[in-house]
């Protein structure tokens, strides 16, 4: 039986999920059949003659993952249609390790939802047979979501009181690929077949750790003594400069050594048009050639994105930019432009700073936010400023990512592994005893393989051409994460958003 994905429908975000997932798929045709697709993904653009075929291979006992939209038109039923600000699970669901997923939007109810439960407790997710197959009926289409460019101001939880928050992708892409990971998943074990896909990390490794610094009007005194606990630290840091707050000491960057330097800005601004924003970056990265610096990373000022951006962006032969209203706590992925988005956890120890975090609460912080991490296995993305110190907090990071035998490596080396991982393209069959993966003879040795069986064990193996499943160490799956009972205080008001909001804008005012 293979184990290949087939998209139903024409809409580009189903390639984006299953990339990052690391899934051999295709865009399927009309004719499609159980033992060609182990799971069809259909989006809410298919059209009637496809909604047919979709009908006859799960009648043949195929697996599904749609949209209730879709399930409606499969089974020639009405649905109801509801707007979802977030969706939530609970212990009982499929999906407990989750926690929330923001959404926004209007979404349709599916027909007996057993899953996924609304803020006012109506379920709106399907999992279970349908006619022969089985099918998972999501209130929504992952592969419109997933390209959602709007964004938000949203609180995250935090054990310590105070909840910071920063403006950041409206729709959680992340928990979005997790709830696609663990919907893809379910079916091929439904269907009583193994999941099988590239892992996320090189040479099977559990996570990896980058550290971005946004050097926002750091001094010279700042960024050196960032860089020395770098090296104390042997921490490949990232550096993305804010080029006019450094233009005395510039050199100071070029004899960095194992360090990345990518492009802030010049002017520690975000135009309103994509020409001044161009200019922008365009003058940063020359000046910091000029100093044989090789620039190949951006970071917008405060996070910003938007698509006309990332196009132009990517013409200006950038391999890949940071921005978290974009994308934040997921996998790198590519927009559309050809240049990767290389997502990180948008609070910083700056933003735990506006609400008077002692070391100690920063530390609980963190400390909640990696061992969420590790259960979504997750990268370690996080990102500083120099001029916000709290050095004993950055210490105990980097000691906790030695603890958990967590590797460290630049954004740019993450994301040139990742490159290679998106262009690998393989087959992939299962027998009674035997996977037989048709992969590449170039394929590097760090490119590992996951694989999870219907019985709850994984396994985490070198790529091969046959992997013989008696004699692999089969582990049982990481315990789901428990999230707090408060974890969806998060969603709530916040009403230190307006008045920091205030707080600043009155500064900037008499600063003019």
């Amino acid at each position: 039986m293979k184990i290949h994905v087939g998209i139903i429908g024409r809409h580009a975000g189903w390639q984006i999920l299953l990339q990052q997932e690391g899934l051999p798929f295709s865009f399927a045709s009309e004719d499609v059949r159980p033992d060609e697709y182990s799971v069809l993904v259909v989006g809410n653009d298919a059209n009637e003659r496809e909604s047919e075929a979709v009908r006859l291979y799960i009648q043949a006992g195929g697996a599904v993952l749609c949209s209730a939209s879709v399930e409606s038109r499969l089974r020639l039923a009405t649905d109801r249609r509801i707007y979802l600000d977030y969706v939530k699970t609970g212990n009982c669901s499929h999906f407990s390790s989750i926690g929330s997923i923001d959404i926004e939007r209007p979404c349709h109810i599916a027909w007996k939802a057993n899953d996924l439960e609304s803020r006012r407790g109506l379920l709106s997710a399907y999992i279970g047979p349908f006619d022969r197959g089985h099918i998972i009926a999501l209130p929504f289409d992952p592969s419109e979501l997933v390209v959602d460019a709007r964004s938000e101001v949203r609180s995250f939880y935090s054990p310590a009181g105070r909840l910071p928050f920063e403006t950041v992708s409206l729709v959680s892409k992340g928990t979005l690929r997790l709830l696609t990971s663990e919907c893809l998943e379910i079916l091929h074990h439904r269907r009583g077949l193994p999941y099988v896909h590239l892992w996320y990390y090189p040479y099977g490794a559990k996570s990896i750790f980058c550290f971005r610094v946004d050097t926002d009007e750091g001094s010279k005194e700042q960024i050196t003594a960032l860089r020395q606990l770098a090296q104390r630290n042997s921490i490949p840091m990232t550096w993305f400069l804010d080029v006019k707050s450094h233009i005395s000491y510039l050199q100071v960057f070029a004899e960095m050594k194992d360090q990345e330097i990518g492009v802030h800005c010049f002017d520690h601004i975000f135009y309103p048009d994509v020409e001044s924003n161009i200019a922008n970056v365009r003058k940063a990265a020359g000046i910091l050639r000029k100093y044989a610096l090789e620039v190949k990373a951006y970071a917008a000022p405060y996070g910003k994105w938007n698509a006309e951006y990332g196009k132009a962006l990517a013409a200006l032969g950038f391999d890949y930019s940071s921005e978290f209203s974009y994308d934040y706590d997921n996998m790198p992925c590519d927009p559309g432009n050809g240049m990767l988005q290389v997502p990180v956890h948008p609070i910083c120890i700056g933003s735990l700073k506006r609400h008077s975090y002692t070391d100690e609460n920063m530390i609980r912080y963190f400390d909640f936010v990696i061992r969420r991490k590790l259960a979504a296995r997750e990268p370690m993305f996080f990102y500083h400023h120099p001029r916000d110190g709290h050095e004993p907090v950055l210490e105990w990071l980097f000691e906790a990512m030695r603890r958990q035998h967590i590797a460290s490596k630049t954004m740019g080396e993450f994301s040139a592994w990742w490159r290679r991982r998106m262009k690998i393209s393989f087959a992939c069959e299962s027998t009674a005893n035997n996977i037989h993966l048709g992969l590449q003879e170039h394929v590097n040795d760090d490119i590992f393989v996951h694989i999870t069986k219907p019985d709850g064990t994984e396994a985490i193996v070198p790529r091969a051409a046959q992997i013989t499943l008696e004699t692999v160490r089969w582990e049982s799956k990481p315990a789901a994460f428990l999230f707090p009972d408060d974890f969806l205080r998060q969603r709530r008001f916040n009403y230190r958003i307006p008045l920091i909001k205030t707080t600043d804008a009155l500064h900037r005012f008499f600063v003019r």
